[in-house]
């Protein structure tokens, strides 16, 4: 009887679920046709908040929508998200989302030491010229204005206090 009642109850209130499924893997051709920018790169810096990672690139060439020597790209972390490391490089390709930068499974974006076949088809990229520095787009904004506003709050109590203190005596 409790078997019945136990089954019964995990049949009654399913909870949805959701699988990462590509339709099917696009060619390099169609990749780089569809895809907002195409580069290789190091992974520098991996900052993740709440279930969004932010991911700085050293791009090292490029072959679509890069010119800069670093680069950022946005994503929800899931399952479906495709797994960076600091210090690995990749291939990356990268299609436009909310106006950020990004990436899924889906895309062909892969370890660069296993895409010896979508090198060959991409061909010779280009050295990326516009010398930048993003790490500080790394940052948590709300943060980084806590680092100016905490302080000047404390000042400005600190200066009631001491203003009202000498207009008491």
């Amino acid at each position: 009887m409790a078997v019945i009642l136990m089954a019964a109850g995990l049949t009654t209130f399913p909870t949805a679920s959701h699988a990462c499924k590509c339709v099917e893997e696009k060619s390099v051709e169609k990749e780089l046709e569809s895809s907002k920018a195409v580069f290789s790169g190091k992974v520098i810096e991996i900052k993740t908040s709440n279930n969004n990672r932010k991911i700085l690139f050293e791009v090292e060439e490029t072959w679509k929508g890069v010119s800069q020597t670093e680069i950022i790209l946005e994503d929800e972390r899931s399952s479906c998200s495709t797994d960076f490391f600091e210090g690995e490089s990749y291939l990356v390709y990268a299609h436009e989302f909310q106006g950020e930068l990004t990436t899924d499974i889906c895309d062909r974006t892969r370890e660069l030491s296993s895409v010896g076949d979508d090198l060959v088809t991409l061909g010779t990229g280009s050295k990326p010229t516009e010398e930048v520095d993003l790490k500080s787009k790394l940052q948590n904004p709300i943060i980084h204005t806590m680092y100016i506003w905490v302080p000047l709050i404390i000042l400005f109590i600190l200066s009631a206090f001491f203003i009202r203190k000498r207009t008491k005596s």
